[in-house]
Order: C-alpha cells, then sequence, then structure tokens
C-alpha cells in the first residue's frame, strides 16, 4: 500500500526553505526604507512607460551600495538599479532605471535615469528577481 504522506512531506520541507529563505533577507536600515519611498516614486517617473499602470517597484538596497572612495562622490551617496514592473494593455512589462542619490541631501534624489538594456521588454532576461550587485564607481571625467 502506498502512503500518501509522503508528497505532503516534500511539500512541508519545501514550504520551510522557503520560509527560511525570507526570513534570512538583511534588515533594513531606516534610511534605506525612505530611500526606497522615494525611489518607488522618482523611478517610475524617469521611464517611458508607453501609457502602462506601474505595478510595483524594485531597488538594490542603498546602503549596501554607497560610493566608497570620497573621490567619486560625497560620503552619503549611493547608486542602485531599480526595476519598474508595468502592466501595458494586460501584459505584464519591466523597465529598469539608474538612479543614484545621497543620504544626507533633501530630497536625496529627484530624476533617474533609463538603463535600455531592458526596454520595456515583457520577459526577465535575468531572472525574476534583481541580485544586488556591489557599487561602482563612477568613471573619472
Amino acid at each position: 500500500m502506498r502512503s500518501t504522506w509522503r508528497p505532503l512531506a516534500g511539500l512541508g520541507l519545501a514550504l520551510t526553505a522557503l520560509v527560511a529563505a525570507c526570513s534570512s533577507q538583511p534588515t533594513q536600515l531606516p534610511q534605506d526604507r525612505q530611500a526606497l519611498a522615494v525611489l518607488s516614486e522618482v523611478a517610475p517617473k524617469a521611464l517611458k512607460l508607453e501609457g502602462g499602470t506601474v505595478t510595483g517597484t524594485e531597488c538594490w538596497t542603498p546602503s549596501e551600495h554607497l560610493f566608497l572612495d570620497p573621490a567619486d562622490a560625497p560620503p552619503g551617496t549611493w547608486k542602485v538599479l531599480c526595476r519598474v514592473h508595468y502592466d501595458l494593455n494586460g501584459v505584464a512589462r519591466y523597465q529598469d532605471a539608474n538612479c543614484i542619490g545621497d543620504f544626507n541631501k533633501y530630497p536625496m534624489l529627484d530624476h533617474c535615469y533609463v538603463w535600455k538594456f531592458h526596454f520595456g521588454t515583457p520577459r526577465y532576461e535575468d531572472g525574476d528577481t534583481l541580485a544586488s550587485a556591489p557599487p561602482t564607481p563612477l568613471p573619472a571625467p
């Protein structure tokens, strides 16, 4: 007689792994929460969404992407990539933006730049989420 518990045990293990992965996310600093709130307003405005409706914005964590060399930018300056998700005529799309801000200024940022590598594509060519990459200093003038 075949046990019906075996598939359920596998599901339980999968759910446990998912909960553990979600709970291991780094805690955001208050300044990150504030910056992410600003980014969720500013990033979509910088993009050409063809009249689409914004459904969400996800960005790298600003405090993890600070410029480390004061010769490149003042202390507190960060550069992140944001992915703006939107719906265009019933099709889920996204577009990416580069955003540079400064924790020590008000407002932290007022605009972002279109990153044309992903321009209104309906598919995620690089997976379904952004990985947090190390900061990159600005090129020398």
